[in-house]
């Protein structure tokens, strides 16, 4: 069974089951339920469409590891007010030290959330 038949299936019920109910609750409680199937769709579909080479959380980061790293900075990062303020990120180090994993984090994370396009480039 698809998602659109699932949609539709729970669609029926419901409507079976409120002939009571006031037309705004029935209309409020099936976009409801779209929402609940549409939003991680998209987010899917985001991500895969970023190119990102492999998914990394900011929550995977060994910030043990690298102790040079403020972690109050990437948090702040991580809120993603330099885009707001049309700023630009930049991660310089040398190899292995988590640049791509903390990019990677940074896409993943609030951009996908607030439904930014993203794409990974090397």
């Amino acid at each position: 069974m698809d998602s659109y038949e699932k949609i539709e299936n729970t669609i029926d019920s419901y409507l079976e089951s409120s002939h009571d109910r006031p037309f705004m609750e029935i209309l409020d409680h099936l976009l409801s339920e779209e929402l609940k199937h549409k939003i991680p769709r998209k987010t899917e579909n985001m991500l895969k469409w970023s190119g990102f080479p492999f998914h990394k959380t900011i929550d995977d980061f060994d910030f043990s590891f690298q102790p040079s790293i403020d972690r109050s900075v990437i948090d702040e990062l991580m809120t993603m007010r330099y885009i707001h303020n049309n700023e630009n990120v930049l991660f310089l180090g040398p190899p292995g030290v988590g640049k791509t994993h903390l990019s990677i984090a940074m896409g993943m994370g609030q951009s996908c959330q607030i439904y930014l396009h993203i794409t990974y480039q090397q």
